[in-house]
């Protein structure tokens, strides 16, 4: 084992290596004696070995595909406990296996216990913040994503919908109790457009947690402003679009009126190219306003300026089917690993990407640093070129490269240049590129192509979105936690008397340098058992028990088939399914 793990070490010496003489950055420019050389290449040994990528929970993901539901909630409680910092995913994995197990009553109890640690989160106490700061993100509550709450009102509202279908005699209360979630979400909603102003330009910005000084020093760290631009998570018009059809479906035509309207609105103005969505995303929920309008009476002018101004709208006739498709698992959360180091001859701090795991982990790793760090814009080069050489303007899409100037003298009296002596490990999450081997999905019944199931919101893309708005804050604070620890550090070894000059320093210093490397890392916990797409389809079908079928075509060819017996009726029915592309043949149905 040893033996492995030298070798292993070995390899990657041989690449920290390489990216220190690229930059010209050999031990003689560190004017260490030949001891300290060997000190600092075992500590780069300590620092990479440490760089192992901890993965969210993907065993249950497995379980999951395969139908193996019983196997995949023990997997879930022996990884979450219920009562520790990862309880909110204790709640939210397990009622997503409960949801595809058909208990949707037991699935409901998760999420609403979901919801309630939710909303204590709102207070984080002080100790937390400390253990978080010295430890690791990971060490804290998980209090999961401001797009979590509307998804578990979704989920609650299809439990909902799918035990009115399952018990007729309850039919009318689970409808009702299903339009309830949706008018608690919506009051969310509406406090969410206040906050962000819906599909208006705002500007968010980071608030700092720690020192003025740190975060002073920090702000140079910073994605291209264009990046960043209208990604934030403003209003969703999925949601809007699903209480509409919920509504319609419980015969509340003015409520369905209304939530086909905000629908329509959010996803012209913004949301359908935001998250690159079906083009037809508006045009449906416009034809299901004119419905309802016509269906409700008393709309007759607002009707005729609605399709005085669509004139091409078709106002559809008859009773109505809608297929959501939950499609394929979202995008997995990962961990970006860098060395960060003092440069006196700049008077900057330089920090260095190390790429490990498979080829297609290090390309995603690359250009995700490349897309939010790197030395790339006109400024970054100007700088790279003044306080460096042509090397570092060559290298600038490998490095980022944060210039202290003024700020160098404060860094070195609070003791940061001195901490990064032998320099730090900092890591931070990256989310895989959110993509989906699929060439189409259709609604046959028998022979015959109902319609095809289309894009209408991408929570791949919402995380994803999510994901590079909190890599700018989340850079930052590790940052900062890293040179808290080795300040920390610092101080305890000046009180222990050990003088940083003589030999006992060195190794003291080196500990401790080596303890904070190791346990560096990234907060890489997420709901993973979402969808990554939510597809739909509506179309007229006669009222009574119609059998239909999904087909999901992947690029290869592939076909994943779902059948099931729906029982039409009303002027609206509402279904959904959940498709795993890596399933069993036997698993996948309706």
């Amino acid at each position: 084992m040893l033996l492995f793990l030298f070798n292993l070490l070995g390899y990657k010496l041989l690449y920290s290596l390489f990216i220190f003489s690229a930059k010209d950055v050999s031990l003689k420019v560190f004017h260490f004696f030949p001891l300290k050389q060997l000190f600092v290449c075992c500590l780069a040994l300590i620092f990479l070995s440490g760089c192992n990528t901890i993965h969210a929970n993907k065993s249950a993901i497995l379980q999951i595909e395969q139908g193996q539901f019983t196997q995949a909630k023990q997997t879930i409680k022996q990884n979450y406990s219920s009562v520790g910092r990862d309880r909110l995913l204790h709640e939210l994995e397990l009622a997503t296996i409960l949801h595809l197990e058909k208990d949707y009553l037991q699935s409901n109890q998760h999420l609403e216990r979901a919801k309630t640690h939710i909303e204590s989160f709102y207070t984080i106490s002080v100790s937390e913040q400390a253990l978080a700061m010295l430890s690791g993100p990971s060490f804290a509550n998980y209090e999961g994503k401001n797009y979590y709450l509307p998804l578990i009102h979704y989920l609650k509202a299809l439990n909902f919908n799918s035990l009115a279908q399952l018990n007729p005699s309850m039919r009318e209360t689970y409808l009702d109790s299903s339009q309830v979630e949706m008018r608690q979400l919506d009051v969310y909603m509406e406090n969410l457009k206040s906050e962000t102003g819906g599909y208006k330009k705002s500007e968010q910005e980071d608030e700092g947690s720690l020192t003025d000084i740190i975060y002073d020093i920090l702000k140079p760290i910073a994605a291209p402003e264009t990046l960043l631009e209208n990604i934030e998570y403003k209003d969703d018009a999925f949601i809007h679009l699903f209480s509409g059809l919920l509504s319609e479906q419980n015969n509340d035509l003015d409520a369905a009126r209304l939530q086909y309207q905000r629908a329509a609105h959010a996803y012209e103005n913004g949301f359908t190219k935001q998250y690159g969505l079906a083009d037809t995303t508006e045009k449906l929920a416009l034809k299901n306003l004119a419905r309802t309008m016509k269906l409700a009476g008393g709309y007759r002018s607002e009707l005729q300026t609605l399709l005085n101004k669509h004139t091409s709208l078709e106002v559809p006739e008859g009773t109505q089917v809608t297929i959501i498709q939950n499609l394929g698992i979202a995008p997995e959360k990962k961990q970006l690993n860098f060395m960060l180091r003092a440069e006196a001859r700049s008077k900057a701090l330089v920090m260095y990407p190390i790429f490990i795991g498979s080829e297609q982990e290090k390309r995603e790793q690359r250009l995700w640093f490349q897309m939010l760090y790197a030395d790339t814009s006109l400024f970054d080069l100007m700088q790279n070129y003044i306080l460096g050489d042509v090397s570092d303007v060559l290298l600038g899409t490998m490095t980022k490269r944060i210039p202290l100037g003024s700020l160098w003298d404060e860094a070195e009296d609070i003791g940061l240049i001195d901490a990064l002596e032998y320099g730090g490990r900092i890591s931070v999450s990256y989310l895989a590129p959110p993509k989906l081997p699929i060439r189409k999905t259709e609604i046959w019944q028998g022979n015959k192509k109902l319609a095809d199931l289309e894009q209408f919101h991408s929570i791949s893309q919402l995380a994803l979105q999510k994901a590079l708005i909190d890599a700018q804050s989340e850079i930052r604070i590790a940052f900062t936690r890293e040179i808290v620890k080795a300040l920390t550090a610092r101080k305890a070894m000046q009180v222990a008397g050990a003088d940083q000059n003589n030999l006992l320093g060195s190794f003291v210093k080196i500990a401790s340098t080596a303890v904070n490397a190791i346990t560096a890392s990234a907060d890489t916990r997420q709901w993973q058992s979402l969808p990554a797409q939510i597809r739909l389809a509506q179309f007229s079908l006669e009222p009574g028990l119609q059998n239909l079928t999904i087909k999901t075509t992947l690029n290869s060819g592939r076909v994943i088939q779902q059948s099931a017996n729906i029982d039409v009726q009303g002027s609206m029915t509402v279904w959904h399914t959940r498709t795993f592309l890596n399933a069993a043949p036997t698993v996948n149905a309706l």
